[in-house]
């Protein structure tokens, strides 16, 4: 077989195949999704229950989800010393596709 001849093959075939899709599929609809970000966090699969408090300046972070490597690590609740007096421990979050780590305020 020559070029011409493969060329002709190919633009008949796409051409019927867009006829038949166009033609039984005229009041189909098509949807597009796209997620930017991580995928939201699976609910707590473990859960730590908060004890009583070891020493007076500990402070209670509760367990949750972290997105470590490309997946979802649950993180069992602690104690932990704040980094200065007066410290807040914000939770961590997941808001509108976007995953916001804990922190101290």
């Amino acid at each position: 077989m020559n070029t011409i001849t493969l060329r002709t093959a190919a633009l008949s075939c796409a051409a019927f195949a867009l006829l038949s899709i166009g033609a039984s599929h005229a009041s189909a609809q098509v949807g597009v999704s796209i997620r930017v970000g991580s995928p939201p966090p699976p609910p707590p699969t473990v859960v730590y229950h908060q004890w009583h408090r070891p020493y007076r300046s500990a402070v209670w972070i509760p367990g949750h989800n972290e997105w470590v490597d490309g997946r979802w690590v649950y993180v069992g609740g602690y104690y932990t010393y704040p980094p200065r007096g007066g410290a807040v421990w914000v939770q961590p979050r997941y808001h509108h596709g976007y995953y916001y780590p804990g922190y101290w305020r």
